[in-house]
């Protein structure tokens, strides 16, 4: 959560010390500020992932802490490693893809082990 206020911080603290008009600096300082809040929301906030159920055939239903339930489908995007694992996925419905990060600290080291092992060797969905 450091870091992303951090990375956020110093985005907006660049774009107030550019060379442009005061009310394109300000607009910018505010837009990268809610940029910044919504992704805020989304790894610590009501929004954030609570838990995740992964598929062989890469279907994925995400609860969030308001427990709220999206199904939809892992895309190709998503990114596996051994110290950060990108779930990119779209609910079902929807237009724009959404991602989830994942460390290894946040569930049990043989639960992080199956997820990679899905999201690399899992079944493109029936249709794709």
């Amino acid at each position: 959560m450091g870091a992303l206020v951090a990375a956020y911080a110093a985005t907006a603290s660049l774009l107030l010390a550019l060379p442009l008009p005061l009310e394109a600096r300000m607009g910018g300082g505010i837009g990268v500020a809610l940029a910044g809040a919504l992704a805020l929301r989304s790894v610590v906030g009501v929004a954030a992932a609570a838990r995740l159920v992964v598929g062989l055939d890469r279907r994925i239903a995400v609860t969030r802490r308001d427990g709220r339930t999206a199904a939809g489908t892992v895309l190709g995007d998503s990114c596996v490693g051994a110290r950060l694992t990108t779930i990119v996925w779209r609910p079902d419905g929807a237009r724009l893809a959404r991602a989830l990060i994942v460390v290894p600290d946040v569930m049990p080291a043989e639960d992080f082990r199956r997820l990679r092992v899905v999201l690399r060797y899992g079944l493109p969905p029936a249709g794709a």
